[in-house]
Formats: C-alpha cells, structure tokens, sequence
C-alpha cells in the first residue's frame, strides 16, 4: 500500500495497529500493509466498525489489535489478536468484499476479475495497463 495511505491509516486508527512498530519477529505488522491502494477505503471501514462499540454507544478502548494485514490468493487478510465473533464476522465480511473490488484502484462491478497465475482482484482497465506495463519491459530489456 502507498506509503501515505497506509500512514493515514495507522494515525487514525492507533490501537487498532499498535503493533506496527514492533519487529518482525514479534509481528508480521513490522511488513505494513502488504496490499493494493485500492482496498485502502475498505480497511479504514472496517477499522472504524472494529473501533465502534455499538451496546456502549461508543469508541472502544480495547479493540482487536492488526496482527497482519495483506492479499492473499486475491482477497484480503486481516488477522487480529483478541475480538470477538463479532470482530470475526465483521473481518469475514470485509474479506469476502475484497474478491470484487480492484486492489489497485477500488472499482467494483462487472469488470472486476482475479487473475491466474499469482491471484489478484483487479479490474480490465488496471489489468490491462499491467499486462501493457509488463509488455513494455519486456520490449526495453529485450532478452
């Protein structure tokens, strides 16, 4: 994830992502956030449903703490410590939401696909311009 999105997140959400400093062999969140720009709006809402505490009413002081966040096989992951069913539920459907918006610029519909090979959710306008990226490459090392 851009640099700067990701910054934005971590300053709005602090204790959702606490453990973004610690090192890497105490958490896998020392990597950031390992995925497009495009889920940036889907991770910051579901970090504000994490951070609501609807019986209360309010904020809550201790929700689930982002373990690891990144894309794997074209969804998103988001593993926490600590939650409830609730937390899960409201991960759970984040991620299944993730399998039809473009990582890369967050368009949703028709034209939102994964890809084969490595697995990615992404539209055919960022698809294309990826496979043309790649071709241009390809063309200016010339092998």
């Amino acid at each position: 994830m851009k640099n700067e999105l990701q910054e934005k997140l971590y300053k709005d959400f602090p204790l959702i992502f606490k453990q973004k400093d610690l090192n890497i062999k105490q958490s896998c969140m020392a990597w950031g956030i390992e995925c497009g720009p495009g889920w940036e709006p889907l991770i910051r809402c579901l970090c504000e449903h994490l951070m609501w505490d609807p019986k209360a009413g309010k904020k809550r002081e201790n929700p689930p703490v982002a373990a690891q966040v990144k894309e794997k096989f074209g969804t998103l992951r988001f593993y926490v410590d600590g939650g409830d069913d609730k937390d899960q539920d409201i991960i759970w459907f984040a991620e299944h939401l993730s399998g039809s918006i473009c990582e890369t610029c967050g368009s949703m519909g028709q034209d939102v696909h994964q890809t084969q090979g490595w697995v990615r959710t992404i539209c055919n306008s960022c698809d294309d311009k990826r496979e043309n990226d790649w071709v241009k490459e390809l063309n200016e090392n010339d092998f």
